[in-house]
């Protein structure tokens, strides 16, 4: 993936008015006769889709790119809609979306009357509060699109991505319960819910010999740097890190360690640590379960790293959020706080569905939270 940094949301920010005007004329009417391909339609669609948040009729801002009758239309329609009324119960008024379409894969079937279309998507949207201050949050995401041919226009017939929000929309739009669930079941699938990429076997993990120091350090926590360091990479990845399918942890412990929280050598059952073998390629990299693991980080942390707040107040930059989506028992996600918003909220990064500057309370009604207050200063 292209690697875009923090400054870009101010590029696109300010291009968001014009992608949204760009979107509204496309939402309005059928696609000209023959005259976009699987790619365009599929970038057409996914603006239309940012841009139906803002619709007053979401299943028409969608119709002209989305097959007859398709099945996932009247979720996306739920979501969109959900999306701006969620927005209005946390004080926030929407000004504009825009998105930022990129390409990855296009494959055509055998037949040439279906496609895959495969694209990563930044969405920023701006918003107001009451406070007349301007907001701007984004998000980033994989899109899988299915096209299909119908007369001499390709229409979308299917979509997949993860998104974490997703619940929580569709909860304020209204959402039948097994709706509902359906989207909580596909956040806490167990390929998400575990960290490891590869086996365990297939690394060599390496215990670290003690130190043989006499003396002790202080180490003082650097809030802003690891907030830094989340707002940089909270819609890209950094390159000489291992990258994940679910990355939501080892982003939470990079942007910890950018903060000078210090390290616990060990095994890879035990301590917090991160081995970059002296090279910028991670492809050799090795490392603790508990940096890429949400409970086990939370577990090792804890008492040691960290103290549980109260409350979201307890926390500020550089803290951390966590998430149990469904209040099963199993801690599904981290996020990085990173500051407030105008409205007043604290605001969070994360990965996974990659967030930028978002409102902290990303779960829905069943969801349960807690709140990881970093010590300021560690004797190590």
């Amino acid at each position: 993936m292209k690697h875009r940094h923090w400054s870009r949301l101010a590029v696109v920010a300010l291009a968001a008015a014009a992608c949204g005007a760009a979107a509204a004329p496309a939402a309005a009417g059928a696609p000209a006769a023959g005259a976009p391909g699987p790619a365009a339609s599929a970038t057409a669609y996914l603006q239309a889709r940012a841009a139906a948040v803002t619709a007053a009729d979401p299943a028409t801002a969608l119709a002209p790119w989305v097959a007859p009758g398709a099945r996932f239309a009247g979720t996306e329609r739920t979501i969109a809609r959900g999306t701006a009324l969620r927005a209005a119960q946390q004080g926030h008024r929407i000004d504009v979306v825009g998105s930022d379409v990129a390409i990855l894969s296009t494959s055509i079937g055998d037949g040439g009357d279906t496609a895959i279309v495969n694209a990563h998507v930044i969405t920023t949207m701006v918003w107001g509060s009451s406070s007349m201050e301007r907001t701007t949050e984004a998000s980033g995401m994989d899109h899988n699109v299915s096209l299909q041919l119908i007369g001499d226009s390709w229409r979308v017939v299917g979509d997949r991505y993860y998104d974490v929000m997703v619940p929580a929309c569709l909860e304020a739009a209204g959402a039948s319960p097994t709706m509902l669930r359906a989207a909580v079941k596909r956040l806490e699938r167990p390929s998400l819910r575990n960290r490891e990429a590869t086996p365990v076997a297939a690394r060599r993990w390496v215990v670290a010999a003690p130190s043989s120091r006499r003396y002790n350090d202080i180490l003082v926590y650097n809030r802003s740097a690891c907030a830094a360091y989340a707002d940089y990479y909270a819609l890209s990845y950094c390159p000489t890190y291992v990258r994940f399918s679910a990355d939501c942890a080892n982003f939470a412990s990079q942007s910890a360690r950018q903060g000078a929280m210090p390290v616990d050598s060990g095994s890879y059952s035990s301590g917090w640590w991160y081995d970059k073998k002296n090279t910028p390629s991670p492809s050799d990299d090795t490392y603790s379960l508990s940096w890429i693991n949400v409970g086990k980080q939370m577990a090792w942390w804890n008492a040691r790293r960290s103290d549980w707040a109260t409350s979201i107040n307890g926390l500020t930059r550089g803290d951390f959020v966590y998430y149990d989506w469904s209040g099963d028992g199993v801690w599904d996600h981290v996020a990085v706080v990173v500051g407030t918003n105008s409205a007043g909220q604290k605001m969070v990064d994360a990965h996974t569905t990659d967030y930028y500057h978002t409102s902290w309370k990303m779960g829905y009604s069943s969801t349960v939270y807690k709140f990881a207050h970093v010590r300021d200063k560690w004797v190590v």
